[in-house]
């Protein structure tokens, strides 16, 4: 499922991100997003995360291959969520340098909206960073609101 240019434009804005997997007996992990890259065909995205503060989403990830990833704008409570399948990748610099913006992004934007710094500090480490790409099957419309559930490009019945 490729995103849309209203989506790549989401992408582009401060950002908090929750990544949820399972084991093999669909017991749940989460863990929070430092990063991400949308990637040139619109239907794969790289997000990075700790493994060092989230070990069990790994090893979820690595045994099942399936994750959901929900973005949300902190200013608005704008999300969404993607599904899909997944793998894990070798971090590079890049991967760091983007998950730096990223969180200093989340961190500008938390404080700009009264949330301490010293409060966001633990939330946003890239420690033993991480890359799971995922490949887009399922896009949700999370934005509290009527359409919340609801498949992205869906409307209203």
């Amino acid at each position: 499922m490729q995103l849309d240019d209203t989506l790549l434009a989401f992408f582009k804005r401060p950002l908090m991100c929750i990544i949820a997997g399972s084991d093999a007996d669909g017991r749940p992990s989460a863990g929070r997003g430092v990063g991400l890259d949308v990637l040139d065909d619109r239907q794969t995205i790289d997000v990075i995360f700790s493994a060092w503060q989230w070990p069990r989403l790994e090893a979820d990830i690595r045994q099942t291959g399936r994750v959901a990833a929900t973005f949300v704008s902190p200013s608005d409570y704008v999300s969404f969520q993607l599904k899909g399948t997944a793998s894990l990748l070798d971090t590079g610099a890049h991967d760091l340098d983007r998950a730096e913006r990223f969180m200093s992004a989340a961190t500008n934007e938390l404080q700009s909206l009264g949330v301490p710094r010293q409060i966001i500090g633990p939330w946003l480490t890239a420690r033993d960073a991480r890359v799971t790409r995922i490949t887009v099957s399922e896009i949700y419309i999370q934005t509290p609101g009527p359409l919340a559930g609801m498949l992205a490009g869906a409307r209203a019945r």
